[in-house]
């Protein structure tokens, strides 16, 4: 069940033939790319959901709950259909630590920096992986290597960032709001231009519908994948709240006679 950690690290997802110049809105892309850029969520939410989680050989539908202090801490928990907690995933922003209540296995993982990096090559931040749960464009600071031509299926304004590694970014910016529709992270390759490559990305995501709540604007739903490892997680929010005040809920400890892992070799131990 570790290995729903390590899918729901990297949210807490299709490609097409290049369809030429996009002009779908009278907006200019440069307006879009700054809307998605200036994007802020207020500072403190919660959100609960359902989650279908598919690993391959195993299939999970749970109700879960996140809360998110901006711009590194977050809370994930999962619960039985019955409210009882199973899994829980914190970070203050310096750790991550995972407690699973079913196995009483404490997971730790004191460096955040080091346990992101094992996920994704460090390439992901944990304010990105905020960012990426609530439709927010990830790595705005990065440089932008192309604009407004699409390579997804649906219409939007699509830019393609370049980030550590070499790596690329292609999002599709919704034009009336600057929320995020789609995102696919790609390692470095040949291929590595404004087109899709054809290689598995790291990551996917794909946003649908969205909730506004107290000025914010959030997705109702979200597609996660990681294709190189055969995950996929389904999240259908049920309601979002924003917070006037962070609770003190970000710090994760082992608990008596539990059992204390690594979270870092735990991960490593399973990528293919």
């Amino acid at each position: 069940m570790i290995r729903l950690w390590i899918l729901v690290a990297l949210t807490t997802v299709g490609c097409a033939k290049n369809r030429g110049p996009l002009v779908a809105h009278s907006v200019s892309s440069d307006v879009v790319v700054s809307m998605a850029r200036s994007r802020v969520m207020p500072q403190t939410v919660q959100g609960r959901f359902s989650v279908h989680i598919d690993l391959g050989d195993e299939n999970y539908t749970v109700p879960a709950a996140v809360l998110l202090d901006q711009p590194d801490k977050f809370r994930f928990e999962v619960y039985t259909p019955f409210g009882t907690p199973l899994y829980t995933m914190a970070s203050d922003g310096d750790a991550i630590h995972v407690w699973s209540q079913r196995s009483k296995t404490f997971y730790e993982g004191k460096d955040a920096s080091a346990v992101l990096q094992r996920l994704t090559g460090g390439q992901i931040g944990i304010d990105d992986v905020l960012g990426i749960v609530t439709g927010v464009l990830p790595m705005v600071d990065a440089e932008i290597l192309h604009v407004g031509r699409t390579v997804f299926e649906d219409d939007g304004v699509v830019i393609v960032m370049l980030g550590p590694d070499d790596i690329r970014v292609r999002a599709v910016i919704d034009p009336r709001h600057g929320m995020v529709r789609k995102l696919r992270v790609d390692p470095a390759s040949a291929e590595s231009g404004y087109e899709e490559p054809n290689t598995k990305p790291l990551l996917e995501v794909e946003y649908e519908g969205q909730v506004r709540n107290e000025g914010g604007v959030f997705p109702s739903a979200i597609e996660v994948g990681l294709p190189q490892l055969g995950w996929t997680m389904s999240i259908q929010s049920k309601r979002w709240k924003v917070l006037d005040d962070s609770p003190d809920a970000f710090t994760l400890t082992a608990p008596p006679r539990s059992t204390t892992k690594d979270l870092r070799e735990t991960i490593e131990s399973i990528r293919p």
